[in-house]
């Protein structure tokens, strides 16, 4: 089912069951770094000076359990990548492989930031976490108004080597599109 006019596919709805039975081609999920967990662990004792002006064995309990609690939300709160036969899914949003084109790596350094500076579309929809290699995947949907993906990835080459294999295995099983 085609968007309706000014809404994108980008902000449609999760994968229904049906979808979710394919086979994935590949799935990650985009956690944060494990130096934000360490980091995190500063909130222990700010938690626990906090509260332990209370009741110290009230700030020695809280510390460690909200700490316990943000890391739990972080970890299992985080986008999922998921690539089926048809379709690409990140996070609660997921397009058609047939409405995308050739995706493009960019690793760490000063092409990725341009990605996310000065080059970035503000119309485009973007998915990532800091220090990871990005993915930009151009779509080729004239009714969809979102212009690209960006999707950070700790394996873009095999994200976008997969999304190539189902590109083709589509257009195999469609045949060429006639373009008159």
């Amino acid at each position: 089912m085609p968007p309706s006019p000014g809404r994108s596919r980008a902000q449609g709805c999760p994968p229904g069951r049906a979808e979710r039975r394919r086979p994935m081609l590949y799935r990650e999920r985009l956690r944060p770094h494990g130096g934000a967990y360490l980091a995190m662990l500063l909130l222990i004792p700010a938690f626990a000076t906090v509260f332990y002006e209370i009741k110290p064995i009230i700030g020695f309990i809280v510390g460690p359990t909200l700490y316990a609690l943000i890391f739990l939300i972080s970890w299992f709160a985080s986008p999922l990548i998921v690539l089926t036969s048809d379709r690409l899914s990140v996070g609660r949003a997921s397009i058609p492989i047939s409405a995308l084109g050739e995706p493009v790596v960019f690793r760490r350094g000063e092409a990725a930031l341009a990605q996310i500076r000065s080059e970035l579309d503000m119309r485009a929809y973007v998915a990532f976490r800091g220090g990871l290699d990005l993915v930009r995947i151009p779509v080729v949907d004239p009714e969809d108004p979102t212009p690209y993906w960006l999707i950070g990835s700790r394996h873009a080459d095999e994200l976008a080597a997969e999304l190539r294999l189902a590109q083709a295995a589509q257009s195999l099983q469609t045949g060429p599109s006639s373009d008159s």
